[in-house]
């Protein structure tokens, strides 16, 4: 591994834009209500159910569950304090929720919904990882400037990684290397070796939000929150290989099981997105997802041809779909029609959060 700046190699790295999209046109197929400021978006692993973080929620309602089929409601969590983000452990039987309001990570058992243990972490915990393994805990602590480690069987902090301003987005890979955004740094912590302890810097793109590795873990997809694009980065050479337009404002992103697609929830104003990269040419299409207010989480269905997205501001949640793919497009549609953008919203005390 080499810790050298990207600033001198991005420039001459990044392929040509292509002219037209072809990735694939997507229409909506189905949507439900979620509860106040859905946030984040979990497949459970055998990909039949959906859970959402509601933001927007203090101390009870904050986790919907819905059939990932059809979006029909079917379970609902009742935590104290204001959920963030969560992760499922592999077998899905544990779901680990940061908690925004109690500077902690709640794990929950799924079958009961009891709160077996709530694991102190840094200031306003976002973002989790887990190890393959499911024995690490990583948590990106937002207005900490750290990343807390937590050992999954005893619940200890293992440690605490110092990383840039306003960390957010983690990918680990099987081999046990952290890449940590720091959203508000325009660079990424890379850390690996025994104990995590070996550590240098890349530069990337203004405002990375988010990170997500191909199944090859030979890319490291980066939502480049400022510049509107998805970053393609090369893990052996540490160069950005390929820039793609997307949607304004790329908040979430997640890409296929094969690979081949990287689905993002735009959240810009006036984007109300879902943008969809086709890897095998580098092309990309965005979609106006009608009646969305805001994407924000995102999660890719097992056959790589839907996506699960939320939207911040009209709560709800949408299916989107590659065109004749399946679900009720035309039910989806009268569904939508007549809503209203931007319902009034007061944010419950200490919510307030960055994008």
């Amino acid at each position: 591994m080499r810790g050298w700046s990207l600033g001198a190699v991005v420039a001459l790295a990044l392929a040509p834009l292509p002219v037209h999209a072809v990735a694939p046109p997507l229409e909506v197929e189905e949507v439900a209500e979620t509860a106040s400021m859905p946030k984040g978006a979990v497949l459970s692993p055998d990909g039949k159910r959906f859970f959402v973080t509601n933001f927007g929620m203090a101390n009870g309602h904050n986790i919907t569950v819905y059939d990932a089929e059809s979006l029909a409601l079917v379970d609902t969590y009742n935590l104290p304090g204001i959920v963030v983000e969560s992760v499922l452990s592999s077998e899905g039987k544990t779901l680990y929720a940061s908690n925004f309001a109690r500077n902690s990570v709640q794990v929950v058992d799924v079958a009961s919904h009891r709160v077996r243990r709530e694991i102190g972490a840094g200031m306003h915990p976002k973002i989790l990882v887990l190890s393959r393994d499911d024995k690490t805990l990583f948590a990106a602590n937002w207005s900490g400037a750290s990343v807390t480690v937590v050992d999954t069987e005893s619940g200890k902090t293992l440690r605490t990684l110092p990383v840039g301003l306003h960390p957010r987005g983690m990918a680990l890979t099987k081999s046990g290397v952290l890449y940590v955004a720091n959203f508000d740094g325009a660079s990424i912590d890379v850390f690996y070796g025994e104990g995590f302890t070996r550590t240098y810097r890349l530069a990337v793109c203004r405002i990375p939000r988010h990170l997500a590795l191909s199944p090859d873990e030979k890319t490291l997809y980066i939502s480049c929150y400022h510049d509107s694009a998805v970053d393609a980065l090369d893990l052996a050479t540490e160069v950005v290989t390929h820039r793609v337009d997307v949607g304004k404002n790329p908040k979430s992103i997640e890409v296929s099981r094969d690979g081949r697609y990287v689905f993002s929830a735009d959240y810009g104003q006036d984007a109300h997105s879902v943008s969809v990269v086709d890897t095998s040419d580098w092309t990309a299409r965005t979609f106006a997802v009608p009646g969305m207010d805001r994407g924000s989480g995102i999660a890719v269905t097992p056959d790589g041809e839907h996506a699960l997205v939320t939207g911040w501001y009209d709560n709800h949640v949408y299916l989107v779909g590659f065109e004749g793919k399946g679900g009720h497009p035309e039910a989806a549609r009268k569904k939508i029609e007549g809503w209203v953008r931007r319902r009034p919203y007061e944010p419950p005390k200490d919510a307030v959060e960055g994008p």
